[in-house]
């Protein structure tokens, strides 16, 4: 079962001018891909061809299979690229089609993705053994499952439930070291970008960080080999934005070492006034990011209302940004918790700007600055400040 990542259909034409690859003129020609299939089950089965591109599923054809299950389907290819052969909306297989094939397709129709094979393609064989890992995957962890409900109210559960996490940990880094596998074997095969953006239930499988290099050593490759295919140039945009995203990251570590001035934010505050972190300069600071719909932060306001209370006269401020959605969720908090210090947000919740400026990854997160601006430490824990508070008003 060869899931396509949210995420992945975008918007394409910007790409093909900014990001395509060196052209190479010999790689577009337009040539027939013949389609043929033997389907077991009851007979005629209708199947709908769709392409996948980057940015939206196309409709291509309705194919329908003789009284013996057979059928015959000419498609004319101009590149390589991925397609899609279904029954319903979740049975399906996937495959990856180049000019001139001619792929044939055993199947039951009952069971399309559990029982095909394919032959005559390459890469739609690179696909199907994929395809049937994520499956072996699958069956192991529904076996999992069906022994965590059994021992749910057994004395042993605790037990058992750490054993089933650490089998079911080994089933995704199988499952991760395999799609890894089918990169190294096959960098020159267009298929290997699914591998690449594969998913196993729940869990994307490589990351564009922590695999980086995989992401850039396929994109250099297939960018010789398929200068002008879209999901080669989707990709080339993909490893340029994780470049880039990893720079800006870099540069935003290092603006936040303590001792550096603190980054300015000037969002509204719950008037629609715009208030900036540099008007409270000469105040020691703390820059608390948190949202109402977090019960840690929450819980951590009844503590900062008490150090806000004993130190504002000796030059103690807060500067909360909020990470909320709406406005009515954000003032509704700011009431029930009796909040009186600073408060802005632009209500773009983890989308906001500062989010990424000032690295937060989790909220609460806090920020300690000296009167000059200067940070002093940053994410700490709500029960240190008022050791940070002692020690520098």
């Amino acid at each position: 079962m060869i899931k396509i990542p949210p995420g992945y259909f975008s918007l394409l034409l910007s790409l093909l001018v900014v990001f395509g690859c060196n052209r190479n003129d010999n790689e577009t020609h337009e040539e027939s891909v013949l389609l043929t299939g033997n389907i077991e089950g009851n007979h005629p089965v209708t199947f709908f061809l769709e392409e996948l591109t980057p940015s939206e599923i196309i409709p291509l054809d309705t194919i329908i299979t003789n009284h013996e299950g057979g059928f015959t389907h000419s498609l004319q290819v101009k590149n390589a690229g991925f397609y899609r052969l279904r029954t319903t909306h979740v049975d399906f297989i996937t495959l990856a089609m180049e000019p001139g094939e001619n792929i044939h397709i055993n199947a039951d129709s009952d069971q399309l993705k559990e029982t095909y094979t394919v032959s005559g393609s390459d890469g739609s064989q690179i696909l199907w053994r994929l395809n049937n890992k994520i499956l072996d995957g699958i069956a192991k962890a529904d076996s999992l499952r069906t022994i965590y409900h059994e021992y749910r109210f057994n004395s042993q559960f605790h037990n058992v439930k750490q054993d089933l996490q650490s089998q079911y940990n080994q089933i995704i880094e199988q499952q991760e070291k395999y799609a890894i596998s089918i990169i190294e074997k096959n960098p020159e095969s267009l298929a290997s970008i699914l591998a690449l953006y594969q998913y196993f239930e729940d869990n994307a499988l490589l990351s564009d960080t922590a695999h980086f290099e995989y992401f850039e050593k396929l994109s250099k490759t297939l960018c010789s080999n398929y200068p002008s295919n879209k999901h080669v140039i989707n990709l080339k945009k993909r490893v340029s934005d994780i470049k880039r995203h990893n720079t800006e990251r870099l540069k935003n570590e290092q603006n936040l070492e303590p001792g550096n001035i603190a980054p300015d934010i000037t969002l509204p505050d719950p008037s629609g006034n715009s208030l900036s972190l540099s008007s409270l300069d000469g105040n020691i600071v703390l820059i608390d990011f948190w949202a109402a719909w977090c019960p840690p932060c929450r819980e951590a306001n009844h503590i900062l209302k008490d150090l806000y209370a004993q130190n504002k006269e000796k030059g103690f401020e807060i500067y909360a940004v909020s990470l909320d959605r709406t406005r009515e969720q954000w003032l509704k908090a700011i009431a029930k918790d009796s909040i009186t210090w600073k408060q802005v947000s632009d209500l773009r919740f983890m989308n906001s700007p500062v989010v990424s400026l000032y690295m937060v990854t989790e909220v609460p997160h806090y920020i300690l600055l000296d009167r000059d601006r200067r940070i002093i430490a940053r994410n700490f824990r709500i029960h240190e400040l008022e050791r940070l508070l002692k020690e520098n008003l």
